[in-house]
């Protein structure tokens, strides 16, 4: 009988949460176009609620108008690529995904 093989299973460095104050910060050094989209993500998720708040109330108006513009605002793009760190504004190397000056991931 031959014994079972081992394998060693590497995990991966979890990153620190970032506290409420710094997640501020970091939406305050946004660019301005990347600061309208977390708006507009943030407002489409208001919208959706509306649209169900509005099937709740069996007022389905707000429902047919809302959800689908709520979902339509929430599918704007994400990513808009810089050379800075959102959290720092150090500048960074393409492709680079966490900033080596602060270790913020960025998005």
């Amino acid at each position: 009988m031959t014994a079972p093989a081992t394998e060693t299973v590497r995990k991966a460095r979890k990153a620190p949460r970032m506290t409420y104050r710094q997640e501020i910060a970091t939406i305050k050094n946004l660019p301005k176009v990347q600061r309208l989209i977390v708006i507009m993500k943030i407002a489409g998720v208001f919208l959706v609620a509306i649209g169900l708040e509005g099937i709740v109330t069996a007022n389905y108006a707000l429902a047919l108008v809302f959800i689908p513009l709520g979902i339509f605002v929430s599918m704007f793009p994400v990513k808009i690529r810089t050379d800075r760190c959102i959290a720092c504004l150090t500048v960074l190397a393409p492709g680079q995904a966490i900033c080596p000056a602060c270790g913020a991931p960025q998005m």
